[in-house]
């Protein structure tokens, strides 16, 4: 099979097509065959090697993944040969990753597609979905109809489902983005009220805005430096 891999840690350039045995799925693994794949930061950070762990040698990065399963292990109840699917978090902790045709994964890391959900769409989801969800309902306790969420950046990965999310769990969501488009953009995902941050003061507008829906009750935030 065809692969995107490394056989050491650097800039981009370290990333090889290389040809690569399709991998055999052990008991409780799926073999599925990719359909589309997402980049995450993490794929970066872990290619570069400013996160250090143990790999393989050559190394497939990503971690997300929507595609077919082609086989399945001797063990696996969940899913079968034909069946559409999505996951994540495969290259985490030096696992084989899925920038490659075929990707061998654990069937608990593995979720149905709908019909309607096409697979670049279900792959795009997948890591910024799951990060968005177990932040604002596992860390952040999110409460239904009951928060006033700020988000700082609603336009990204991260931000744009953060949006959606609690969108549609009753909050009232206040968001930043860097344009008119970008506004217009977080509007349609659900955000009630949206601060342009190259053309308003944030600070004032949050102020302006909580004077009304009242206090933030929860702060997201994408940025590395926080700004709270």
């Amino acid at each position: 099979m065809r692969a995107a891999a490394i056989t050491r840690t650097g800039p981009a350039s370290v990333i090889e097509m290389m040809d690569l045995p399709v991998p055999t799925p052990g008991p409780t693994e799926v073999l599925v065959r990719t359909e589309a794949v997402a980049v995450n930061p993490i794929d970066t950070y872990i290619r570069a090697g400013v996160i250090r762990m143990d790999l393989p040698t050559p190394w497939i990065p990503g971690c997300d993944i929507a595609g077919t399963v082609e086989a399945v292990g001797s063990g696996v109840t969940t899913r079968k040969p034909g069946d559409r699917v999505w996951g994540s978090n495969q290259s985490l902790f030096g696992r084989q990753g899925t920038f490659a045709e075929f990707c061998s994964i654990d069937e608990k890391w593995l979720y149905p597609i709908p019909d309607s959900i096409s697979s670049p769409q279900a792959a795009a989801g997948a890591l910024t979905g799951i990060t968005a969800h177990l932040g604002l309902f596992l860390h952040a306790g999110l409460r239904r109809d009951a928060e006033i969420l700020f988000v700082n950046g609603g336009t990204g990965g991260v931000g744009s489902t953060v949006v959606q999310i609690a969108k549609a769990a009753g909050a009232t969501v206040i968001t930043t983005a860097g344009s008119a488009e970008k506004a217009a953009a977080c509007r349609s995902l659900g955000a009630d009220h949206v601060i342009q941050y190259h053309t308003e003061d944030v600070d004032a507008r949050l102020a302006e805005i909580t004077a009304s829906t009242g206090p933030v009750t929860l702060w997201w935030e994408t940025l590395r430096t926080p700004t709270l």
